[in-house]
Order: structure tokens, then C-alpha cells, then sequence
């Protein structure tokens, strides 16, 4: 599931590189890249450590869950961020009836991508961490 969420955050993150400034896209580009190969490297470097290829134990799943599970709400809030601030940027070019048109539309995406990433998160906890007694 850490590779799903590593892939996911790249496309959408180099997505939001499009039109940018060179200095926005030294700033986004640099910390997505910073965050994304933290994430994938610290994963992987605690499913070494407890044991994760070697033998499928509850333990270990657990161990692995703990880090993906943080890490999985920091790469979502730096993505929330870096696509409200591109949206709000695109807003304040614009006309005023366009531009609260955009920012209507930006409140409601934040509304849709919190109440799907609280669902990603149940989803992420049900794979790492045992529910049934």
C-alpha cells in the first residue's frame, strides 16, 4: 500500500508543477521530493527492521503501519496545502465573480479530499493494523 500512496503523491504532486513559476516549482517540487522519498525510504527501511519481508507476522504489519499510517496524513496535508495554494493563486488572477467562483469551488474540493482521505486513512489502518480479537 506504501508504493500506491508513494506513486499517487508523485503524479499528483509533478501534476501540480504544471505553469508554475520557476521559483514555485524549486519550492513545491523541492519539498514533495523531500516528503515522498522520506516517506518511501522510511518505509522500507521499517519493514526491514521488523522483519516485514522475511515472514508476514501480525507484529510486523503493525510496525509498518505505524510509520505509513503518519506518513500518509503528512503527504495528504502537503498535498491539500500545494493545491490550495495553486488554486487560490489562480483565483486572484481572475475577475471578481470568477475569482469567489474558484475559491467556492476550492472550499468545496477541501470538504470532498478531507472526507476521502479520512476514508483512505480507515482503509490504510484495516490493512496494517488487526481489528478482529
Amino acid at each position: 500500500m506504501d508504493y500506491i500512496i508513494f506513486v499517487l503523491f508523485v503524479l499528483i504532486s509533478w501534476g501540480l508543477l504544471f505553469r508554475a513559476t520557476k521559483r514555485e516549482k524549486r519550492l513545491l517540487g523541492g519539498i514533495s521530493a523531500v516528503l515522498g522519498v522520506g516517506f518511501i525510504i522510511g518505509s522500507q527501511i521499517v519493514k526491514l527492521q521488523s522483519g516485514f519481508f522475511t515472514g508476514q507476522s501480525t507484529e510486523s504489519s503493525e510496525a509498518v503501519g505505524e510509520w505509513v499510517l503518519p506518513g500518509t496524513v503528512l503527504l495528504g496535508v502537503y498535498l491539500l496545502i500545494a493545491i490550495n495554494y495553486r488554486w487560490i493563486r489562480l483565483a486572484l488572477t481572475k475577475t471578481a465573480g470568477v475569482k469567489w467562483t474558484f475559491i467556492a469551488l476550492d472550499v468545496l474540493f477541501s470538504i470532498a479530499y478531507l472526507f476521502f482521505g479520512y476514508f483512505l486513512l480507515f482503509i490504510i489502518a484495516f490493512l496494517y493494523f488487526p481489528f478482529a480479537p
